[in-house]
Order: structure tokens, then sequence, then C-alpha cells
């Protein structure tokens, strides 16, 4: 992200509580609703193989989930925090991930799920092809930059790049199609009352949300390095779950999240 982009972002993540006041104040999460309510009906063969890890967020739509997390007991939003930072440090080792919220192959928090999830294998064949091969290449590219450290990615994750579905099925058993980029670019107006015109331009403003958390608690310059760190370690044998405590001794987590009670 570009540096100037960074810093705008980056200081409303870390402000949720008055972010989440003026999305609901301007009817953003309505806004949210209504957009989701507009998409078709569809069914799969629920095989979870779509949630091998956490999906890009949109800024509005990272505040609703926060605001959800939040409203959780607190054993259960330290879970959540604990998979987050797991997810976000250590993916490039682990290829049995998944989303933070799939449990037992079911979607935690299926009601509020994100675009990305609402529209996964509704995109025509052409473009998912491309998505996959284009999400591979990505994957393998980042694989033989993380070997530069002394890391070693295993085939598996790489094979696990993974974008789209073909199983996905109207009401009526048929496929379909949807325009993903329109319906994106709906979600990406609620989030310009948020932050400013030109970052949601270009930036599109879509980050998972470990990747987001990963910025409010440790600064988003700081992530790579840290990664870094923790993944030579990791391979060296130290346990990954006494890593995880580190980090989690150092994280600046935003004050919805450490509180006892759901904020607004």
């Amino acid at each position: 992200m570009m540096a100037n982009g960074d810093s705008i972002e980056s200081s409303a993540e870390a402000d949720p509580e008055r972010m989440l006041g003026r999305a609901s104040k301007a009817g953003l999460f309505d806004g949210l609703r209504r957009i989701y309510a507009g998409l078709p009906r569809t069914a799969c063969e629920k095989c979870a193989r779509c949630c091998f890890e956490s999906p890009g967020v949109f800024f509005v739509e990272y505040l609703s989930l926060l605001e959800a997390v939040a409203g959780t007991s607190e054993e259960r939003r330290d879970e959540l925090i604990r998979r987050a930072f797991r997810e976000l440090f250590f993916s490039w080792i682990e290829p049995d991930r998944s989303c933070i919220f799939l449990e037992s192959k079911r979607c935690t928090i299926y009601d509020q799920r994100p675009l990305a999830c609402r529209i996964f294998g509704l995109v025509p064949e052409a473009d998912r092809d491309v998505a996959e091969a284009q999400a591979r290449l990505a994957a393998r590219e980042e694989a033989r930059r993380l070997s530069r450290f002394g890391i070693e990615v295993p085939e598996a994750v790489i094979r696990r790049a993974l974008v789209s579905c073909d199983r996905v099925r109207n009401a009526r058993g048929e496929a379909i199609t949807v325009n993903g980029e329109a319906i994106a670019a709906r979600v990406a107006k609620l989030d310009a009352a948020l932050i400013p015109q030109q970052v949601v331009i270009e930036e599109f403003c879509f980050r998972s949300l470990p990747e987001r958390l990963g910025a409010v608690a440790f600064g988003q310059e700081a992530i790579e390095g840290l990664r870094v760190q923790l993944l030579r370690r990791a391979q060296s044998g130290q346990a990954i779950g006494e890593l995880l405590a580190l980090v989690l001794a150092q994280a600046r987590l935003p004050r919805q999240l450490g509180a006892g009670r759901r904020r607004h």
C-alpha cells in the first residue's frame, strides 16, 4: 500500500470506536445489508474448500465484523484473535489453515459473511480461470521471496491458492454468474464515506480481518519483518503456540476487543 494511503487508512482502523459511530450514523451498515440482500440465493456442496483462508473485506465490512466479534464472550474473542494472528504470521507454512470463522465446515458468522464469500463461485468461468492462475503465480513468487530468508513454503500452500468454485447453484439448481466488480464498487462507495476517495480508488481497501487487525496491533510497516522472524523461528523448531503467546503479549488491540461488553 502506498505510504500516504497506508497512513490515512491505518489511522481510521486504529480508531474503530469512532469509525463505528460514523458508519452507523451514516447508515452504512444498512446500505451494506441492502447490497447483500440484492444478491441471489445460492446453494453448494458445503465442502468448505473455499474457506481455506480469511477473505478480504472492505473497510465497512471490517467494522461490521469487528462489532460482531466484540459482541461475543471474552473467551470467544480471545480465540478469534489468536486464530487471526496465527493466520497472519504462519499461513505460509501451514497448508491446513482455514478461515478464522470456520468450525467443523460451518461458517460461524454466516449471516454476517462479507461480500467475497457471498459472490464466491458466481464469477464467469473465464474470469475464474485467470484469477486462479494469477493467485497461484503470486503465491509461487512469494514462496521464492521467502526462500531468500531461509523459509521453506510447502508446495501444498501454493496449490491452495483457490479463488473460485464451479459448484455453486441458485435455488433452482442452475449455475449463475454476477458482475462481481460492479457489486464490489457499490461497497467501495460505502468505504468512501469513511476514508478518502483517493485511497478507495487506488487500493480498493480490500484486506482480510487478520491483516487489518495486524495493522492496528503492530503497525503495517512492522508486520513483514515480524512475520519473517516468526516463520524462521517456527521452522527452526520453536512451537507456534509459544510464538503466538509472545505475539499476543505485544499486540495493541482495538478497545472493543479488550472489553467485556459490546460497544458502539
